[in-house]
């Protein structure tokens, strides 16, 4: 029950920003720079390689709102303690996303 409730929190939250983003339209959001400047650090480009992880990074919630934050991307290129973390944040969230315990 609390996988479906997250799914639609997830999917209202996508289509209210996919609407934002279309009213007021810029040719990249936030998330997108973010996700660029990371792809330079081999460490993310690992990860959003990976299949499994790669749709978390795009659209779970939790993932999409630390990565559009400018300053936590400064963090996370260095810092490796940081890194594990958002590390650890994706792996958590597809467990849940898939219904691993």
């Amino acid at each position: 029950m609390i996988i479906i409730s997250d799914f639609l929190v997830d999917l209202i939250g996508d289509l209210v920003g996919g609407l934002v983003e279309t009213i007021f339209p810029t040719s990249m959001s936030k998330l997108e720079k973010n996700i660029d400047e990371l792809k330079e650090e081999e460490w993310f480009t690992n990860l959003n390689q990976d299949v499994r992880y790669n749709y978390i990074i795009w659209h779970n919630k939790k993932v999409k709102h630390y990565l559009r934050k400018t300053e936590n991307i400064k963090v996370l290129k260095n810092s490796a303690d940081e890194r594990e973390k958002f590390i650890q944040l994706v792996i958590k969230e597809h467990k849940k996303f898939v219904g691993i315990r």
